[in-house]
This record gives structure tokens, sequence and C-alpha cells, in this order.
């Protein structure tokens, strides 16, 4: 430490810088100091920021677009089984011997800012780190290092606990970080997905440039070279045809039937339009025409009717234990129309009650 004295005469004392820094180090990341990059004599072929940005955007799109086509005949391929995992249990269902097709909070994901796309599977990452056999703190305290590393730096993967070598991999799938390979060596280099973890939800920094028109006679344009975009906006609209740089499509009531019965909810649409709108409209009052986003509203309405299902009610359960099993079984197979936890009662559609009639005379 260095001294000095001021002009009251009194000692006071300064940290040395180096040990200064130090101790801010210790202090933000705990006991073990954050890793540094790696020496560039080392790293060779490190991608510049804007191939970077690249690679992450073409990871996180190839991840939603196996997401959209996971209702398909040919099943996800490219992603890890640990991320499966947090798709089974919040995004995709699957009955015995069919494919998984995405449920309602699924449809909604995909409609969400990338950075709360972002959020949510990390949330779930998280929740499901257990059944992994890995400590959710230790995880935690990985994704937080993480979001403060350096975009573009490489880090040495050899620093690295085995579980989170697990989790760099996962990651990796996502775009978040890119993995290399030396002749010696192997190092990671975080993308921007990963400093945006330490980002709030409302930042708008990293928000991408919007691409769609919406003009009053329902027709859509969306400037956008990307399939992604493309198989996101055939949620909720006629797409009719696609050019090198521009989608052609329609909001017509038929498409917007097809976005509310899986789920997507008319103000979710709305906000996805005014969120991306290109920016030749975006600083208009409003950016969507405000007849197109009250026929979508009125649509909506038109199917909030009494609709009339046949059921059945099912009550007198012998525990708490097999009412709640009963009723995660109607929910994967998409019957549970109502439950009472507190009496456990519950109704399920007429079509699957041969199959609750055996399970519950399996758990007898």
């Amino acid at each position: 430490m260095n001294s000095w004295c001021n002009m009251k005469r009194e000692t006071t004392y300064r940290l040395n810088p180096m040990f200064q820094a130090n101790l801010q180090k210790l202090l933000i990341h705990g006991e073990v100091l954050a890793r540094e990059p790696m020496p560039a004599n080392i790293t060779v072929r490190l991608p510049s920021l804007e191939e970077l940005k690249a690679y992450a955007l073409d990871q996180w799109e190839c991840f939603l677009l196996q997401l959209i086509n996971s209702g398909q005949a040919e099943k996800p391929s490219n992603i890890s089984s640990s991320v499966m995992k947090v798709f089974q249990k919040g995004l995709l269902s699957q009955r015995d011997k069919e494919a998984p097709r995405l449920t309602e909070s699924g449809f909604q994901f995909l409609l969400m800012e990338t950075n709360a796309q972002l959020w949510y599977i990390i949330r779930e990452y998280i929740s499901n780190a257990e059944e992994r056999g890995v400590d959710p703190a230790d995880l935690i305290s990985f994704l937080l290092e993480l979001s403060f590393h350096v975009t573009g730096e490489a880090y040495d993967i050899d620093t690295l606990t085995d579980e989170q070598r697990y989790a760099i991999k996962d990651l990796a799938d996502l775009g978040l970080v890119k993995l290399q390979q030396g002749r010696k060596d192997s190092w990671f280099i975080p993308t921007k997905l990963a400093t945006n973890l330490s980002m709030s939800l409302a930042d708008s920094s990293s928000r991408k440039q919007g691409f769609v028109v919406v003009e009053t006679n329902f027709r859509m344009y969306a400037y956008s070279s990307s399939k992604l975009h493309c198989e996101i906006l055939r949620l909720f609209s006629r797409i009719e045809y696609q050019l090198p740089n521009l989608i052609v499509g329609a909001i017509t009531k038929e498409s917007l039937y097809n976005a509310f019965k899986n789920g997507i909810t008319a103000e979710q649409i709305v906000t996805f339009l005014q969120q991306n709108a290109h920016p030749r409209v975006a600083e208009r009052i409003p950016s969507v025409p405000e007849n197109v986003t009250d026929q979508i509203r009125l649509w909506e309405s038109d199917l909030n009717r009494v609709d009339i299902t046949p059921a059945h009610f099912y009550d007198e359960f012998p525990s708490r234990e097999v009412f709640e099993a009963a009723c995660d079984y109607a929910r994967e197979w998409n019957g549970l129309l109502w439950e009472d936890l507190k009496n456990m009662r519950l109704v399920v559609k007429a079509d699957i009650h041969t199959h609750m009639r055996e399970h519950l005379r399996r758990q007898k």
C-alpha cells in the first residue's frame, strides 16, 4: 500500500493499482477469478465480430426453425438431448409414437423478442439442471461469468470443469458461443447472445431492425431473405410468394383463426407486427394501420363465444397424487378442460375418456 498525507496531516491509504484490480475481480466473481482471454499467438483464425454475429444469428435461426418444424415427420437432429428436454417440458409435447408438436407456449415463444426468447430458454435450462445431475447454483454462476466475457475473445476450454464443458456444448447449439479447435488447444468464443445475458429484457439496444410493412388492405410485405422470418409470418398469415429478399403475404380471417387455434393471441400478433415494423413505417403513429389491428382483435373476439364440448367429469380421487397424475395425463393428451385442485375434481374431453379410464385403472 502507498501512504500519503493531506493538508490536515491525516494519514490516508491508497491500494496498489494491481492489488485493487484483482480485489475488484475477486469481489465480482467470487473465490475464482474470471478466465483471461488466450494469447493471440496461441489462437488462430479467430472470426471477426461481423462473422461472429452472422454465426450466432444463423445458429439461433436454425434452432428456431427446428422448433417450428418439430411437428413434421423428421425429428430435429442437430439439437442436444439436454436442450431437447427443455423443449419437451415447455415448448413441445409428444404422444407415444408421434412426432413432437408445438404447444401453445411454443407458438407464443416464437413471437417473442430474441432477448426474451433467450432468457426463457436459459431459465428452463437452469430449472432442468438437477435432472441432468448439475448443480443449478454452479450453472447460474457459470452463465453470469460468461455474460461478462468479451465478445470475440477466445477462452481456454481446458479451464472449464466437466459440467461446464457439457453446458458449453449446449450453448454452442444455441449460438451463444463458437467452439474452435487448434493443433493442441481448444477454445470457445462468446457471441453477442452470451453477453446479452447481462442485459435487461427491456433493453432495446440489441433489438434488430424491423422488416414488416402492413397495408390498410391487409397486404403484408416483409423485406427479408430469412427462412425463419417466413415461417414465423406463416403462423398467422397467408404467404403468397417469396422473392430473394421479399416475402409477400396477406393477413386473412382463415390464417388468424389457425393462429388463435394454436394458442397465439391477437395482442401478441399486433405486438409482433409493431415491434418488427420496417423503418419506413416504424416512425408512423400507428406503425400498423388501425383498421388492421382492430380487425385482428375482432376476429379473435368472434371465437370467444360459448362452445359445447363433449366431456367427462371425474371426482372422488383416492389421493392427491393420483389426482395430479390424472391431470398431467389429460394435459399430455391435450384433453384437460377444467381442474379443481382444492376438491380434486377435473373435466376432460370425451375423446380421451377411454385412455383416462385405462390410466386410472393402472393407478389402482
